[in-house]
């Protein structure tokens, strides 16, 4: 429905920062032929981070700018409802409501399993009708309210609730960092336009259709001759490479799996989803205002970050231990 729809009708409680610049990201590929009305049910009152503020705060002048929709906020009551619908010449092509977050449609999920109600026909028509009503009831015109001036603080567990992710304790975490042995190897944070770091602005997954690479996506490129390289497992055959796999323990108390892939095993990148690994790399960046929501890494972005490579080294139990430096 995403690729046939002139008008998408959003009524959600909270929104996530790859969503945000999802939203956008399709507009741009509808060729500002899709209209978007976002309603933003809880974080006007339960409040925003900096970072999602300033980029909700661009996403509608996006939307006015080019004529293509609205957000709006809450600012009397919680709204924390689920719903969406897709019209195409004012006939609601379908609808839904339940537990998806907008990741769900845009391609951001982190593997959540999502449960929700499918509507259509004259029942997808009543639950536009009622998101309309939800809009006009508690929402206001983002352009029309005070700027937040006061915000909440970005949240410092970055993989809470990311499937194939193991919180470790303060203790296992000490552990691991203390049974290091063995050669390092660090892995360069480059500024490619399309790659590394900023996987996001390359090419959709499937050709002329919307299938976005997530914000949070991203493929580390390991030079040819880095120092120490071979000691990270790789192998040429496919199904061998599968036994491959690493544990890497971050210095913050995360552990999931990776992987080397491509020609030459030249990406390192997180197994199962690459938001894991992109996440933990960006969501740092953005915590300590190097990166805003939506715009590339760049060398002065790298530079205000100060940090520079992904360093792994082995550990005593066969892990590698992970850090930024």
């Amino acid at each position: 429905m995403i690729e046939t729809a002139d008008q998408l009708n959003i009524a959600t409680g909270f929104i996530t920062n790859d969503s945000i610049v999802e939203l956008q990201n399709l507009i741009e590929y509808r060729n500002h032929r899709l209209t978007l009305n976002l309603f933003i049910g809880m974080n006007l009152l339960e409040g925003f981070t900096k970072l999602q503020y300033n980029a909700v705060r661009d996403l509608n002048s996006f939307l006015t700018d080019s004529n293509t929709g609205r957000v709006l906020l809450s600012p009397k009551a919680l709204y924390h409802g689920k719903m969406y619908s897709f019209l195409h010449k004012d006939t609601c092509l379908g609808a839904f409501i339940g537990s998806s977050n907008l990741g769900s449609f845009v391609g951001t999920s982190n593997n959540y399993i999502e449960a929700e109600a499918y509507f259509n026909g004259q029942e997808a028509s009543y639950v536009n009708s009622t998101i309309v009503n939800v809009i006009e009831r508690l929402g206001s015109n983002f352009s029309d309210l005070p700027p937040v001036t006061e915000f909440i603080p970005n949240p410092v567990q970055l993989l809470k609730d990311y499937n194939y992710v193991e919180q470790l304790s303060q203790e296992q975490t000490a552990i691991a960092k203390a049974s290091v042995m063995g050669p390092v190897v660090r892995i360069p944070l480059k500024d490619e336009p399309k790659s590394n770091l900023n996987t996001y602005f390359g090419a959709g997954k499937i050709k002329d259709k919307f299938s976005p690479r997530g914000w949070y996506e991203v493929e580390l490129i390991i030079p040819k001759n880095l120092e120490n390289r071979d000691i990270l497992p790789w192998s040429q055959d496919k199904e061998e490479n599968k036994n491959c796999h690493i544990f890497v323990i971050s210095n913050d108390g995360y552990k999931f799996e990776c992987y080397r892939q491509g020609d030459y095993g030249k990406n390192f990148r997180s197994a199962n989803d690459l938001k894991i690994l992109g996440r933990w790399i960006k969501g740092q960046m953005e915590n300590d205002g190097a990166l805003e929501l939506g715009k590339p890494v760049t060398k002065a972005v790298l530079d205000r970050f100060g940090k520079h490579f992904l360093v792994l080294q082995k550990t005593v139990n066969n892990c590698w231990y992970m850090t930024l430096e």
